[in-house]
């Protein structure tokens, strides 16, 4: 987090660029509210703070790696789950920072430019909240076991980038066929199930996440991080499975 100067340049950077792609959205016209501030247009496959969030894990192995002391250290101790739990806590605490660092900059960005009143809260805004949140700590999860797995900073950002662009489409597809009809319904059982008294603040914030659950981004998002994550444990469930 503070040994190298990757972390400041990358949250500097991911904040400029959505900064200008935020301006440049808003110029255009005919975008949603949410959709500029986040800084993810159309022609985009993730916003810069997702990018962003998805280096900061990678290079959290990646560095380790990258010095052939730590890699030999490291190559030949067990990968201690520990050390990937704090990994993991530390990446979704910087991912959170930067999302709400970039609506910030966004937001202000914005009024500096064209003026005028602040944007309306939109009624969704627990659903939008959720969705932000869940993407920013999916995609830097993702980069971080992405490149505890194959031990190089690449390949984080290449996992992270293959969520949008070759998981997701394949994920539309299933969600598009059969199976996707036979769940219809399945949010408000859902509810129903886990919040028998439920307070009406919380119900909003379920809703939204089982709507988020349900876009292709995000389960395609949800299966990545299962999938790397078997991988990472494998060598270390089948250590304990041969002593």
């Amino acid at each position: 987090m503070t040994g190298v100067p990757s972390t400041p340049l990358t949250v500097v950077a991911a904040l400029l660029v959505s900064a200008a792609v935020a301006v440049l959205s808003a110029r255009r016209g005919g975008a949603l509210h949410h959709v500029v501030l986040a800084a993810w247009p159309d022609l985009l496959p993730l916003p810069p703070a997702a990018l962003a969030a998805g280096l900061l894990g990678a290079l959290s192995y990646g560095h380790e790696f990258r010095y052939p002391v730590l890699q030999h250290a490291l190559g030949a101790a067990p990968r201690r789950l520990g050390l990937l739990a704090a990994k993991l806590l530390v990446t979704a605490v910087l991912a959170l920072l930067l999302g709400v660092a970039v609506i910030v900059v966004d937001l202000e960005a914005l009024r500096l430019v064209y003026g005028g009143p602040l944007i309306p809260v939109p009624v969704n805004w627990p659903g939008l909240c959720t969705a932000w949140a869940g993407l920013l700590v999916g995609c830097g999860w993702a980069g971080l076991l992405a490149a505890g797995v194959f031990r190089v900073t690449a390949a984080g950002v290449a996992a992270v980038l293959s969520v949008p662009v070759l998981v997701a489409p394949l994920v539309e597809r299933v969600l598009t066929g059969a199976p996707a009809r036979a769940a219809t319904g399945l949010p408000a059982r859902l509810r129903e199930f886990v919040w028998a008294r439920r307070p009406q603040e919380t119900d909003h914030w379920l809703e939204g996440a089982v709507r988020v659950l349900a876009q292709p981004v995000a389960a395609a998002l949800a299966l990545s991080l299962a999938a790397l994550l078997c991988a990472f444990l494998f060598p270390r469930l089948r250590r304990g499975a041969g002593g």
